[in-house]
């Protein structure tokens, strides 16, 4: 049995009424009436009892029991899938007394939504077996409650000192309800190993090209008076850009006499050999020289006879490292941009000398450039260890692992440097939360315990490595504790505003 406290009661209220937009005067009364009078007497003992299962959440506040005297359960059920309050159905409440003596009542009615609020009165003092059923359209569960007494008379009640609790955060189940809001369970979990590295992005050979100006001339934006632009997206065979002849110089114009003169040349050669009138060695010559010229111009196939020449993308991807402007003189081997297609890339994970002897098979990355939201995780199953141990950076004392990396959601961009955790092949049970139940607090981590149904905690945390959306917690939790998953950040508002006592009253 948990025994109820009351602390800073009135500054709930305005904090509570405030954040949940409360403001049914009704709610403001039953806030006000289980506080403590103004002498600060002890009040009478009462309960709060807070049970999970898989589907639901019980959270349940009563007084003492005493023979004959009707009492009041105030019962909140939360349906923990998108941990929403019920809105029909019926409690059934059971009573076991020590001589086999069995009450049940039912309340079918809800006081408001989430909340049940049944009335009994049992006529044999002593302990009693409890159960509440809950029966819903959507869900049906049960659950035992140890500890139930029936006292004879008042004067047999225990009573409490009313204790101030300024460490214990008071968000109530209506606020709870009025918001994303989750928590779950802390576990002990397989975490792998994981050594911590720089990762570089680099296009991956097999999508990447370069695409140089294989002509002199002037960047043009051609017939369609549009330019490849950088960052665009282009497919294969789209027009890049268009090169126009400059007035002297090797350009596409040029390209084009001297080809079509290579081919007369090579014509009359071949006339000249049926005649025997040439020697093989001279024809040898003028024929690899057409030859030579005649596949480097139809590799330019599509550039047209007009004198200008169109560069068309051979690979669908993005364009990066653009490098060129309307108007701009380039000369045959300029680079102008190039493509990639980023649904692959390279991941090059820079391992320091020490961690790369101890580690094992890589089996997965956690990628840190996620901001706020913490990051990502790349499994087993999207990479492709190439290979490990190249040769040691004297400066950094690091040594590169390359994987092949699945990128469809574009997550890593080339050329990026971020920090990443490589999980290895070796790993060890550890208490662990999901990484969403981590947050940042004047430069600490920090969890948010569920100590009871409208309770809880903050708690500052060691964290360790994350593996598959789990994150290891060296010091601070035990498993079995219950953490908020979703809405912490509202919790985080609530505690910064006022500590606040664990229970209420409806």
């Amino acid at each position: 049995m948990k025994i109820l406290t009351y602390t800073s009661m009135l500054l709930m209220i305005v904090v509570s009424l405030a954040f949940a937009g409360c403001g049914d005067d009704d709610r403001a009364r039953e806030q006000t009436s289980a506080a403590p009078n103004e002498h600060g007497e002890e009040g009478r003992a009462s309960a709060a009892v807070t049970l999970w299962t898989d589907k639901m959440e019980l959270f349940m506040e009563y007084e003492a029991f005493t023979v004959n005297e009707p009492g009041r359960f105030i019962i909140h059920l939360t349906i923990l899938d998108g941990f929403q309050p019920v809105r029909e159905g019926s409690v059934k409440l059971t009573f076991v007394a020590e001589d086999g003596h069995t009450h049940n009542i039912v309340a079918t009615e809800l006081l408001r939504e989430g909340i049940f609020t049944p009335t009994v009165e049992l006529d044999d003092p002593g302990r009693y077996k409890f159960a509440l059923v809950y029966n819903g359209s959507v869900v049906r569960d049960s659950f035992s409650i140890d500890g139930f007494t029936v006292y004879q008379s008042p004067g047999q009640i225990p009573h409490t000192e009313l204790v101030e609790s300024g460490e214990e955060i008071g968000f109530l189940k209506e606020q709870q309800w009025k918001i994303p809001f989750a928590t779950t369970e802390v576990e002990t979990r397989e975490i792998k190993r994981s050594v911590w590295a720089i990762g570089e992005v680099l296009p991956s050979p097999s999508a990447y090209v370069e695409i140089v100006s294989p002509v002199d001339g002037v960047v043009s934006v051609g017939e369609s008076g549009q330019l490849a632009l950088p960052g665009s997206i282009v497919k294969r065979n789209d027009v890049l850009v268009t090169i126009t002849p400059p007035v002297q110089g090797n350009g596409w114009a040029s390209s084009q006499l001297a080809y079509k003169q290579a081919k007369r040349d090579f014509e009359r050669v071949q006339r000249l050999k049926e005649r025997q009138a040439i020697s093989e060695r001279e024809f040898e010559r003028i024929r690899d020289e057409y030859l030579a010229m005649k596949a480097g111009f139809e590799a330019l196939s599509g550039g047209g006879d007009s004198g200008a020449l169109t560069l068309k993308a051979p690979i669908s991807g993005k364009i990066i490292e653009w490098q060129v402007r309307p108007g701009q003189r380039v000369g045959a081997g300029d680079k102008l941009m190039a493509i990639v297609d980023p649904s692959t890339v390279w991941l090059q994970v820079n391992v320091y000398e020490n961690d790369f002897r101890t580690r094992g098979r890589p089996v997965g990355v956690y990628v840190k450039s996620g901001g706020a939201t913490g990051g990502w995780e790349i499994s087993e199953s999207d990479m492709k260890v190439l290979t490990t141990g190249g040769a040691l950076d004297p400066t950094t004392s690091t040594i590169p692992v390359l994987l092949e990396v699945s990128n469809s959601e574009n997550r890593l961009r080339i050329n990026e440097s971020t920090p990443v955790e490589l999980y290895t092949s070796e790993g060890a049970n550890a208490t662990a939360v999901p990484k969403s139940s981590v947050y940042e607090d004047e430069g600490m981590d920090v969890v948010f315990v569920q100590t009871a149904g409208e309770s809880f905690e903050k708690r500052v945390v060691t964290v360790g490595p994350h593996y598959r959306g789990w994150i290891a917690i060296l010091k601070g939790l035990d498993p079995g504790q219950r953490v908020v998953t979703k809405g912490g950040y509202h919790v985080k508002l609530v505690s910064t505003s006022a500590s606040t006592g664990s229970g209420h009253a409806h």
